[in-house]
């Protein structure tokens, strides 16, 4: 009963839990040590990921406003250990806005980083947290998510063509059910697929619609699918994970880089690049990907415009 009653808790409507930042700084003046190098092979400093971050800013944001962040430092860069922090530090600035979430009755606040605007997304990026991991919910309704999403995965990355091919096909039962599904690169060896929706579902609603379709799917494809997170007997298949779905689960953000070799990053994709086939997981990286957006502008937006209820879940109210 405590940890039902934790995460009705966690799921009230919190229109004031986001802390205003007094003022923030220039950027500029947040920035330490900006010639640590982050990525050694890659010979990318810590520099260099806060100049991309500010240059992809505008397009990055609106994707992150107002929804907790998890951090991930990497203070040694890639090569070196990693840790995730699910609350700030007690040196975090007065101004870097912050959320208050209460995982459980009985827990003790932890208190999040928002990145609202181009000085908290370098205070980040300063702390050398590579990823952008934000929530798929905001706080002033934290357990009504935007989107669900559907992570497509497959061991053998010389196989990936599998998973184009298993994004077609979510794409269309999504469709089929009269939903958008916009598709972007993980930046690892997989596939996102986001699927924009009226806010008024739970979470426990959003995570049981992506459990259903994902179960039809596998049934309808057992030589493609796997919905079983365990490596053995999936080798060749494509696991379409439907658990992120959930209040307090993260999944990288659009344009968010990840610490790999390569410098690879999130992106946001056409149908058409899908369906031909070629892309690659280490096709867009923190050198291209820059141009990319310059080019085509945020194919990500629509996301942000989800106004369509989940299929047999009232959200009128």
């Amino acid at each position: 009963m405590a940890a039902k009653r934790g995460r009705e808790a966690s799921g009230r409507r919190e229109p004031d839990a986001p802390r205003l930042p007094d003022a923030s700084p220039d950027p500029a003046s947040i920035v330490t040590n900006a010639a640590k190098v982050l990525f050694p092979n890659d010979q990318i400093t810590k520099g260099d990921l806060i100049d991309y971050y500010l240059t992809v800013a505008p397009a990055l944001l609106p994707h992150l406003h107002d929804r907790p962040l998890v951090m991930k430092p990497y203070p040694n860069g890639i090569a070196g250990r990693f840790y995730f922090r699910q609350t700030l530090p007690r040196t975090a600035p007065a101004w870097l806005p912050r959320y208050q979430h209460v995982p459980r009755v009985d827990a003790r606040p932890n208190l999040m980083p928002l990145a609202q605007d181009p000085a908290s997304l370098t205070w980040l990026a300063n702390q050398a947290a590579i990823e952008m991991h934000p929530w798929l919910s905001r706080v002033d309704a934290p357990n009504e998510p935007d989107y669900a999403v559907f992570d497509l995965d497959i061991l053998d990355p010389a196989r990936f063509t599998l998973v184009l091919e298993a994004a077609l096909l979510v794409r269309r039962e999504v469709e089929q059910q009269g939903l958008p599904a916009v598709p972007k690169t993980t930046g690892g060896d997989g596939l996102h697929i986001y699927v924009p929706i009226r806010r008024g579902a739970s979470f426990e609603q959003t995570r049981h619609w992506a459990l259903v379709l994902a179960t039809s799917l596998r049934e309808a494809h057992p030589t493609l699918f796997s919905t079983e997170s365990h490596l053995a007997g999936r080798a060749s298949l494509v696991l379409i994970d439907y658990a992120q779905n959930g209040l307090g689960k993260t999944t990288v953000a659009p344009y968010s880089v990840r610490p790999r070799e390569g410098a690879p990053v999130s992106m946001p994709l056409r149908w058409d690049e899908v369906e031909r086939g070629r892309l690659r997981p280490g096709d867009f990286t923190i050198r291209t990907a820059p141009a990319r957006l310059a080019a085509l502008g945020d194919l990500f937006a629509p996301v942000l415009a989800g106004d369509t209820a989940l299929l047999g879940i009232d959200q009128s109210g």
